[in-house]
């Protein structure tokens, strides 16, 4: 399967001028990684096809923005994770609201609780990625938080781009065994979005 998209720069240009034909070569490319992603996250398939659409709306919208973006598929990575992770946290407050109803909770403390959770998980992650070696941690960091590419990172760091990959494989496998370590498999989804 091709990771890239050929002529993606000549592509996003004419999309930026509004042509619907390149925002369909754009999205056909596009659409099966940014459903694969938000099906992991949400296991639902009707609310991972909104996200496909949510996420390729903000794009034609914005496509005037498209040509000043140089990594256009971590931009895409980063746009799909924002929209799962609102979906996945508005799902989230609904079904507290419908629990709240039942056991009359409060809304100041459902707003504590969902503060508490996404710091524990933040900091479990950040545990997971301290424990790495200090190479698959700086290279972790800058292809999945700072959405490099893999040949990028091999250029800036002067390895090999097979080397990379490897590092990223085991940091992820790592990350992995951590979390099935402390409990924390539902956290695992979120990272198979940057496996590929």
């Amino acid at each position: 399967m091709q990771k890239e998209l050929a002529d993606e720069k000549l592509i996003l240009a004419k999309i930026a001028n509004g042509d619907q034909l390149a925002f369909g070569i754009l999205f056909n490319f596009y659409r099966n990684k940014v459903y694969g992603y938000a099906l992991a996250i949400l296991q639902e398939d009707a609310a991972a096809e909104e996200i496909v659409q949510d996420v390729f709306i903000k794009l034609w919208v914005k496509r005037t923005h498209l040509v000043q973006i140089e990594n256009f598929g971590g931009f895409l990575r980063t746009t799909a994770r924002n929209e799962t992770l609102n979906a996945l946290k508005k799902a989230t407050v609904e079904q507290r609201n419908i629990l709240k109803a039942h056991q009359g909770t409060s809304d100041v403390d459902l707003a504590t609780e969902n503060e508490i959770q996404f710091k524990e998980t933040k900091k479990l992650l950040e545990s997971a990625i301290e424990k790495l070696s200090p190479q698959q941690k700086l290279i972790y960091r800058l292809c999945h938080i700072d959405g490099l590419k893999q040949t990028d990172v091999a250029n800036k760091l002067n390895l090999s781009p097979l080397t990379v990959k490897t590092h990223l494989r085991d940091a992820v496998k790592s990350i992995k065994n951590f979390l099935i370590a402390q409990d924390q498999i539902k956290v695992i989804p979120l990272l198979l979005f940057f496996i590929k």
